[in-house]
This record gives C-alpha cells, structure tokens and sequence, in this order.
C-alpha cells in the first residue's frame, strides 16, 4: 500500500515539473519581448462604422426643407417691414440738408421798461401846456362823456347772437394751430387681457422746417407714453415723437415729420403767431385747447395780473392770471383778438389765492427756448436767478440798467465765478444787456462748454464799479433726441 502511495506521489510530481516548463517558457518569451503586448493592440484594425445612406438622405432633405422654410420667413418678414424701415431711414437721413427752424413772431416785443417809459411820455405829453396837439382818439373822456356815448348804445338779443357768433368763428380759426396728442401705453389687466390706456393734451404748431414740424405741449399727460398719437383740427391723425422737454417749465416739444402728413395739410401748415405777453394786463382773451379738462373746450374772459416767477436760473417766466375759472387738468393757450398767442396755460393752477383761476407762462419769455427746444439745442446754464431794474431803482439808488441778480444757484458757474447778490449784468460776451430778458437771450447765443464773459457792476463804497467775471455754460433742460 505504501509503495503505491509513493507511487502516485511521484507520478504527481512528474506531471507538476512538464508543466512549470510550460508557464516558465511562456514567461520568459514574453519577457523577452518588451512591448510585444502593446503591439499586438495597436496592430488591431478598428473597422469604421457602415454609413447609413438612408439617414443621411434624410438629414440632407431636412436641413433642405428648414432653410427653405426660414428663407420664406425671413423674406416676408422684410417685405411687411420695410415700408416702416424706409420711412425710418428717410427720417434720421434726410435726403436735403434741415433749413433753419422758422416761427411766426408779431415782432412788437416791448420790455417792460418801454411800456413805462411810454405811458410816462404819454402823460407828460398830456399836462404839457407846449405839447402838441394829441389826437381826438388819445384825448380822455370824462366820465358823462363816457355815460352819454353808452346810453345812446342799446344791445338786444341779436346784437350778443352776432358778437358770439364772431367769436366763434375767430376761435375756428385760431383753432386749426391747435392739435390733441394722445399718449399710449399698453396695460395688461388681472386676467392677463392687454389693453390701452390714453391720455391727451393740447398742443400748439409752433415751427417748422423742411423736415419736420413742431408742437408744444405739457409734457406731463404724455409721461411714459409707449407711442404718440397727433390729430389735427381737421381731423387728419399721424405719428408724433418726443423731442425735447424744457427743465424749467415741462413744457415739451413733439416732432411730426413732414412726410406723414397729407399733401393737403403740408402744403398749409396753420402755423400759430406768438404775440407779446407784456402790458397785457386788462387784454381781452380766449383760452383754446383743453381750458375747462377736456380737449376742444373754449372759454373767454381777460389777463387780471401778472406775476414774475423766480424759482428758476437763467429764465424770465412772467405768470399771466385770468379771470377764467378752469379746471384743475386745465391746459392749452390764451390767444388775444388779433390772432396771437399770449401764453400757455400751466398745469398747475394753484399760483394763487383764488382757486381756480387759469394761469399762463407768458409767450415773451419762452419764444428764445421754444426756437432751442425745435432746433435741438440745449438750453444754456448759467445759475443766475434775477429781475428787471424799475426806473425808481434806477433815479432813487443809481441802480444801473441791466440784469439785477437776486441769487445764485449752489455751485452754478456763476457762483464759482464769483457773482453773487446784488450785482448788475450789464454785457455777456459783447452782447449789451439792458434788462433780465436781454440777459435770457443772449445767454442762448452760446454752447455748451463756451468761456462766457460777463461785465457786471457791483455797489462799492456809495459808487458801482464794473468787474469782468467768467463762466463755462453748461447744459439746461433735456433733449430727448439728437437729429
């Protein structure tokens, strides 16, 4: 038994020794060859995948399809745009170059110096034993002269039909410089239903050149407005753009391009006339526009009083006051009886003690920044809050002739300059300066970032002495677009 365990033993280690042979060659050749692995695996062909002739035929005939579709698209797209693309370019490139901005002025403007001085004349003329003989028509009458001329002058029921009847047909005519600009935005409600919401405003054709024509308007109705709708007294409607907005005031100027209106319509654009808003007191007028809240409405009366404003640099607002009752959105312009507008209603009636009453910046002192406003041209800053000098000034303290200087703003260039209360501007530039409007006049001369020189006569030891100060303008007010 034991021979036979040795035996199979044997046998065992026989048959472990063939093999260690085996896995020693198999080692040693692959140690023998270095990188012989690697070798073989790069030496693999990797066989590319089969191309799919159907699925590229259908990816080509796809992409095919989208082009064609979005080449469609795109060219009814600019075909239903391009009329508005046109019409565009036309007006940021306009094909002429744009003819200076052209306004109806009376051209009788008097200072309020004139006016006095002329009633003075007037009146020395009239005690004068050696003046010449005035005119019957200048002669005053004495009261029963007055009484006997009225009593012989008796007014039936036709006599007042005939004289409102003649005024309404002058506010037909005046009426066609007026427009109603509406103001549109769209809303989107709690049930997610969008609709427009509009607000009016009167506004008054003031301007024109070759390009466009102009429109002033309070600014406050059309806030935020997404679009301008512009209809015209004869009932034609077009497109209307914000163009510039006066700091000052808020009065605003919209711009309508010539090329949108009729043929009719730009062949006899009703221009208004800007008149002279001094020594208006007692003057017969009617207010246009939107005077009672709503646009068209009319109402008569007269200027009651006239009021000078001083909260703003650089302007010589006079506040005209009517005995009109108004409503408190009250807005448009007063014209007197010869065609000409007087002023422009101010949104805010508040001005004085009577509720109620409209009040209106006079047409005098807007004319220079209504031309700025049209041409595109910033209003100048100079920071300089002032006031005519009265002749009683003038004969009683010595108080020269000129722009009398109230204050100035905080850090304006004339405070840095080194102007200040008191002083009398007399030049600006070589511009003389005879009074505050002179003044607001010549200012708008300059441009923005121009070394302004301005000769002043300042009180020192009983005397005025004349000083040379200067200034860098800056820019006022807000222009909206740039043309």
């Amino acid at each position: 038994m034991e021979d036979r365990d040795n035996k199979d033993q044997k046998n065992k280690n026989r048959m472990r020794k063939a093999d260690e042979p085996a896995e020693k060659k198999q080692d040693v050749s692959l140690s023998d060859k270095p990188g012989a692995f690697q070798e073989s695996i790069i030496k693999e062909q990797i066989k590319r995948r089969p191309i799919n002739k159907y699925r590229l035929l259908r990816r080509t005939a796809v992409t095919a399809l989208l082009a064609i579709f979005f080449g469609v698209i795109a060219s009814v797209t600019i075909w239903l745009i391009e009329p508005f693309l046109s019409k565009w370019i036309a007006r940021n490139e306009p094909s002429q170059p744009r003819d200076a901005v052209h306004f109806i002025d009376s051209g009788d403007e008097m200072t309020p110096q004139e006016v006095l001085s002329d009633y003075m004349d007037l009146e020395a003329d009239l005690e004068s034993e050696n003046a010449e003989p005035v005119p019957a028509a200048q002669i005053p009458l004495t009261d029963e002269q007055v009484d006997a001329l009225f009593s012989k002058l008796v007014l039936d029921q036709r006599d007042y039909r005939q004289i409102y009847m003649a005024m309404a047909a002058y506010t037909r005519e005046m009426n066609k410089s007026i427009v109603t600009i509406s103001a549109i935005t769209s809303d989107v409600d709690w049930i997610g239903v969008t609709e427009q919401v509009s607000k009016q405003a009167s506004g008054l054709i003031v301007a024109e050149d070759n390009v466009d024509i102009y429109i002033l308007a309070d600014r406050a109705p059309l806030v935020g407005a997404q679009s301008l709708k512009v209809r015209f007294n004869s009932g034609y409607v077009t497109e209307g753009r914000l163009k510039a907005v006066d700091a000052a005031t808020g009065l605003a100027i919209i711009a309508v391009s010539i090329s949108d209106l009729s043929s009719e319509l730009a062949a006899n654009i009703p221009l208004a006339t800007l008149g002279s808003s001094f020594a208006s007191i007692g003057t017969p007028v009617c207010a246009l526009g939107s005077p009672m809240g709503s646009s068209g409405s009319i109402a008569y009366g007269m200027i009651s009083a006239s009021r000078s404003t001083l909260e703003y640099a650089d302007t010589a607002d006079a506040m005209l006051q009517t005995d009109i009752v108004g409503a408190s959105n009250a807005g448009g312009f007063l014209f007197n009886f010869n065609g000409q507008v007087l002023g422009v209603i101010a949104p805010d009636q508040s001005k004085g003690d009577v509720n109620g009453l409209i009040w209106a910046y006079g047409i005098s002192e807007l004319k220079s920044r209504i031309s700025a406003m049209c041409s595109g041209t910033p209003t100048i800053y100079i920071g300089i809050i002032g006031t005519y000098v009265t002749p009683e000034a003038n004969e009683e303290y010595g108080v020269p002739y000129g722009a009398y200087v109230l204050r100035t703003d905080m850090d304006s260039p004339a405070m840095l300059a080194g102007i200040r209360t008191g002083d009398v501007i007399v030049r600006l530039g070589d511009i003389p300066i005879s009074n505050y409007a002179d003044y607001v006049s010549a200012l708008q001369t300059f441009d923005v970032g121009d070394k302004v020189t301005a000769a002043v006569m300042r009180k020192s030891q009983q005397q005025y002495v004349e000083l040379e100060y200067i200034m860098t303008a800056r820019a006022s007010g807000q222009i909206i677009e740039d043309d």
